[in-house]
């Protein structure tokens, strides 16, 4: 097993429930691990992680400029990265955050949501199957209205088979396939 395994498994645990900028990152799996895991080490479980969907970028801390107003350049330790949620449950909660009172925990679950809209239709688009005109953010959009449109019962059904069409699960793509199908149909002209 590589040695980089064992630094992803605890970069994993420390973003489980929170969003970090590889900077602070960096030095909570510093502190944990008790080793001194080197710049490139750090990095390249990072890109791994990255690679696999396992974590995404969620958003860039400024903080790290301490108060400069004229920024010129791009620095990684800024970058704010977010453990991927791809279980039934967890989407099904998250699609749930989009009914809230709080527009804080509504934006991010709006964010959360078009990601795996993109990496479904990635991955559909991967398979060479081109059969969703939409773009992720605007089926996304249609998805939200055309269920906010629903009666309770409907809207529960569909935020169901939602969840599941946006997790890892067996037969997940399919059933993804399906629901654009549907919502794209359902455009008003």
């Amino acid at each position: 097993m590589p040695k980089n395994y064992n630094l992803r498994n605890i970069i994993l645990e420390v973003l489980e429930g929170n969003e970090l900028s590889k900077k602070t990152l960096l030095e909570s799996v510093r502190s944990r691990s008790g080793v001194g895991a080197s710049d490139k080490t750090f990095n390249e479980s990072l890109m791994t992680l990255l690679r696999e969907g396992q974590i995404y970028i969620a958003d860039y801390d400024f903080s790290i400029y301490n108060g400069v107003k004229r920024i010129q350049s791009i620095r990684p330790d800024g970058i704010v990265f977010g453990v991927s949620r791809m279980d039934f449950v967890e989407i099904e909660t998250i699609l749930k955050q989009m009914e809230s009172k709080n527009q804080e925990e509504v934006y991010r679950a709006s964010k959360n949501l078009k990601r795996l809209f993109r990496r479904k239709i990635d991955e559909i688009r991967k398979d060479g199957n081109q059969e969703i005109e939409s773009n992720a953010d605007s089926l996304f959009n249609q998805t939200m209205y055309y269920m906010n449109s629903l009666g309770e019962e409907p809207k529960n059904s569909l935020r169901n088979k939602l969840a599941w069409s946006l997790s890892n699960n067996k037969g997940s793509l399919e059933m993804f396939k399906s629901i654009a199908s549907f919502i794209e149909s359902q455009k008003m002209s």
